[in-house]
């Protein structure tokens, strides 16, 4: 019955619910994305994830993530753990207080059926390609800032996240100019979808950018 609603959906097999539950997923960061990101998917029946980032919890980030007062100068990874574990407590999550680096993201990323890049760091999304180039693993990458979000899955053997992004993205600081908490959770809404279709099968690389301000929608297929 927990997933009754989700898996009356036509759009999803018979039971899709019950076959994701041993799927590894790794979140790369959990701020803004990667907070509400993790709620819905465990809400969604991924109970293995894998939760990497070093930030502890500060106050401005109630504005737009997951977290409450209660969690402040916490760190983010353990923060959300407790969270998803209260949500369904036989969820497996791992916390890693890490960034993400040439030196560990075989040992974080080897066993994961997808990663999920919810970081502000173009480095580190560069650096997740590579790895996902190498190894044939694949990655959704997420993005939030002001009103605008985007996201697109990169399967690690078409090699096209270059071809997208030919030159390096001086990333916006949410800080600087501003994020509002509708576009946080759109972006993470945006991801689980995308999670959702890559688990039924559709793989289709999609860019998809939205403004949540104008309406304005632009999504191109990558091939």
């Amino acid at each position: 019955m927990r997933y009754s609603r989700q898996d009356a959906l036509n759009q999803l097999p018979n039971n899709f619910s019950s076959t994701i539950h041993n799927k590894q997923l790794i979140i790369v960061g959990c701020g803004g994305i990667g907070s509400p990101l993790a709620e819905l998917l465990v809400r969604g029946g991924f109970q293995t994830l894998t939760l990497l980032d070093t930030d502890l919890v500060d106050e401005t980030n109630l504005q737009r993530q997951t977290f409450t007062e209660q969690d402040i100068a916490t760190q983010k990874t353990t923060a959300l753990k407790k969270r998803l574990e209260q949500i369904d407590t036989k969820s497996n999550i791992k916390i890693i207080n890490n960034i993400l680096t040439k030196t560990n993201i075989d040992k974080v990323c080897k066993n994961s059926d997808l990663i999920l890049d919810c970081t502000d760091n173009f480095e580190t999304r560069i650096l997740i390609n590579n790895y996902c180039e190498k190894n044939n693993k694949d990655w959704i990458y997420s993005g939030a800032v002001k009103t605008q979000i985007i996201s697109c899955l990169f399967l690690g053997n078409t090699k096209l996240f270059k071809k997208v992004f030919p030159k390096p993205i001086i990333d916006e600081s949410c800080c600087e100019v501003g994020v509002l908490a509708s576009t946080t959770f759109a972006s993470a809404s945006l991801t689980y979808n995308q999670v959702l279709k890559y688990f039924i099968g559709n793989k289709e690389q999609v860019l998809i950018k939205q403004d949540l301000w104008t309406n304005q929608l632009f999504t191109i297929k990558i091939k």
